[in-house]
């Protein structure tokens, strides 16, 4: 019976606690800050302490706390009035409602039924568990980023090769298109080079079959003449010869005539 109530006026002590510090010296939030590691024992807690400061700051409640915070991954310094906690459990500062409480997560097998937070340096099982959680959490967090990483890097790689396969089935298709152009162009060329050429060949083969045409039909005529002028040469050859044959035969006569006009 006497257990029972003395818990239930530890509880009772331990929510007015939470209650007078929720409402007084709200300046605690500006005296957070992340450390990699908290006091081991009484001399470094009040070497911490004494470099921190908390008693010169305004709220003279203040105690320097090395504590985790909510999440249980990260240990802070910070200057806050200390809090009763109950039930074997860490102590941790809330940074959303800037002020000390029982973390109810993180295990505690040292941790007493109640103590006060600002005595959390010597209980450093609740440190040995922020510092794995929080190396649990930086490999959990660069498994992360390699992963979305190599994700990012096949995502690039499967859009570059698909944008490689398209440029490559764009560049056989346009060398595709350009053969059959030049192709369909050759042999367009052939074609009309061949019929050119017959063109050409047949208006040639009618202007020399003309030109032998027109050969034949100027000599066929100059032979006639040349014929025709031999025939009337031998003619007047022949009427010169008889005129010549009829002037003698005169010459002849008129001499006999003479000759015997002379002898009578």
């Amino acid at each position: 019976m006497m257990d029972r109530l003395l818990f239930v006026c530890l509880i009772f002590f331990a929510f007015s606690m939470v209650f007078v510090n929720s409402t007084e010296c709200k300046d605690s939030a500006i005296t957070v800050r992340k450390v990699e590691s908290c006091p081991h024992n009484v001399k470094e807690w009040k070497e911490a302490a004494a470099r921190k400061g908390c008693k010169k700051m305004t709220c003279s409640s203040f105690e320097y706390h090395c504590v985790i915070i909510a999440w249980g991954n990260e240990t802070i310094e910070v200057c806050a009035p200390r809090l009763l906690i109950i039930g074997n459990v860490c102590s941790e500062y809330n940074i959303r409602g800037n002020r000390l409480q029982r973390n109810d997560i993180v295990p505690c097998e040292k941790c007493p039924p109640f103590y006060f937070s600002n005595e959390s340096f010597k209980y450093q099982e609740c440190y040995k568990y922020a510092k794995k959680a929080k190396i649990h959490f930086i490999s959990h967090v660069k498994s992360s980023l390699i992963g979305m990483e190599s994700t990012t890097q096949e995502t690039i790689y499967s859009s570059s090769l698909s944008t490689i396969n398209q440029e490559s089935s764009h560049m056989k298709t346009i060398i595709i298109c350009v053969v059959v152009v030049v192709f369909a162009v050759a042999l367009v060329f052939t074609i009309k080079h061949r019929s050119w050429r017959n063109t050409i060949y047949s208006y040639l083969k009618k202007k020399v079959f003309q030109n032998e045409e027109s050969k034949m039909t100027i000599n066929e005529p100059e032979k006639f003449n040349v014929e025709e002028g031999r025939e009337v040469e031998n003619h007047l050859l022949e009427i010169n010869a008889i005129t010549q044959d009829v002037f003698h035969e005169l010459n002849k006569s008129s001499d006999n005539t003479n000759l015997n006009a002379i002898l009578s």
